[in-house]
């Protein structure tokens, strides 16, 4: 398996836009979550954010497997060893397999970033 962990990051409220909370990126590797927050930052600093927003994650072809496993498939990491169900597993080859078609050797899948309130935003 690939060194993926599940990060969070601080980003601000989607309601004041002044607090930051933490918020899940989900499953990445290191690399990956340097690429997703430089991203942020940008669509961030553009202002006008909306409480959900995309950036791209790029993968190879096996980081790619775990990558849809752990972030849309459901997965656990203890999971992925040898607890995948093979109509899963073919799904994901099929869809990586599409990706890869016109010879690259990179995936890019669209990442969702889901925005969270404050605690302050929260009452009432």
């Amino acid at each position: 398996m690939t060194d993926f962990q599940y990060y969070f990051h601080q980003l601000p409220c989607f309601n004041c836009k002044k607090t930051t909370v933490s918020t899940d990126l989900g499953w990445l590797t290191a690399s990956m979550k340097e690429d997703v927050q430089a991203q942020m930052t940008a669509i961030i600093a553009q202002g006008n954010v909306e409480p959900e927003f995309s950036v791209n994650v790029s993968c190879t072809k096996d980081e790619a497997r775990d990558y849809l496993l752990l972030n849309f498939y459901g997965y656990s990491e203890e999971d992925l060893a040898n607890q995948v169900k093979a109509e899963d597993a073919q799904e994901v080859a099929d869809e990586i397999a599409e990706l890869l078609a016109e010879g690259g050797d990179v995936a890019v899948f669209e990442h969702e970033i889901e925005l969270q309130s404050c605690t302050d935003c929260n009452i009432g």
